[in-house]
């Protein structure tokens, strides 16, 4: 009988443990934006959306109607590439974030 007591009060303290690690590891599993991250992403969005709009018009354009398109084509190019600089450095600055992060969550 005493064994038994043993036995069940072992199990639960092994049940105790797992609940706890099963917390801990819900917590690490668990993504959260700081603000400054929620707002580059808010300000960066419509930015990254208008140059994938852009890209794609240029393209459908210049396959539907070249002889449109061509004589102003180094034009286009030029504003795409202007355009190009900031939505690469941002979403440059927005993926180090988070790899940062994820290197922060793989040494805990």
């Amino acid at each position: 009988m005493a064994d038994e007591v043993d036995e069940v009060a072992e199990i639960r303290k092994e049940l105790a443990l797992a609940r706890e690690e099963i917390g801990s590891l819900r917590v690490k599993a668990t993504t959260t934006l700081s603000g400054t991250e929620f707002l580059t992403l808010l300000m960066l969005g419509p930015v990254v959306a208008a140059f994938v709009i852009l890209g794609t018009t240029i393209i459908w354009k210049a396959t539907s109607n070249p002889a449109e398109v061509a004589p102003h084509l180094d034009i286009i190019l030029v504003a795409f590439a202007i355009f190009a600089t900031p939505v690469g450095a941002g979403l440059g600055a927005i993926t180090g974030r988070f790899s940062d992060e994820g290197k922060r969550k793989d040494k805990e």
